[in-house]
């Protein structure tokens, strides 16, 4: 039986982290209540892991990293059972409902347009403003392989944009 570990350390860092993370986990899984499913087993298994580090410059990539490994097994499970073709039921997407209410919808749009780890990549770096050594430790690459990932996203995003603009014509 697994004894309950000290918590008083972790209390602020869920403060800090919770609305955060689960932004990161809805934009993977695209299920906001999947998300935050996904974002407190990654808090239970941080909180509960000795090794995890206990301050902010390092827990959070950690939980990151956690969050993002959780967001993965997710997918290949819902593929797994997409491939047995069972009847579907059909809900409304929390994250399509809230982005149709903001003015940068077509952000939203291209951001779906981009691969898995694109998308893992532009938000940790921009939504988080985490530097690419970071990015590269929550997703799993090298720093170099964080940068080019980061850096071709960006550019798809510039394409998807600047062709989804009005008259096609890019404001300065």
């Amino acid at each position: 039986m697994l004894q309950p570990a000290e918590s008083s350390w972790i209390e602020p860092l869920v403060l800090a982290l919770y609305r955060p993370t689960v932004q990161l986990a809805t934009l993977l899984v695209r299920d906001y209540t999947v998300a935050q499913d996904i974002v407190q087993e990654a808090f239970v298994r941080v909180w509960l892991s000795p090794r995890t580090p206990r301050e902010m410059n390092a827990f959070r990539p950690w939980l990151y990293k956690t969050v993002v490994n959780l967001a993965r097994d997710h997918q290949r499970r819902q593929g797994r059972w997409a491939r047995l073709r069972f009847g579907r039921v059909t809900s409304a997407d929390p994250m399509d409902v809230a982005e149709s209410r903001e003015s940068d919808a077509a952000l939203g749009d291209a951001m779906r347009g981009l691969s898995r780890r694109e998308q893992e990549a532009v938000y940790v770096r921009f939504f988080e403003d985490a530097p690419f050594d970071e990015v590269g430790r929550v997703i799993g690459v090298r720093t170099g392989t964080a940068r080019v990932l980061v850096h071709r996203a960006l550019a798809k995003l510039r394409r998807q944009l600047d062709t989804s603009s009005p008259d096609g014509v890019t404001e300065p």
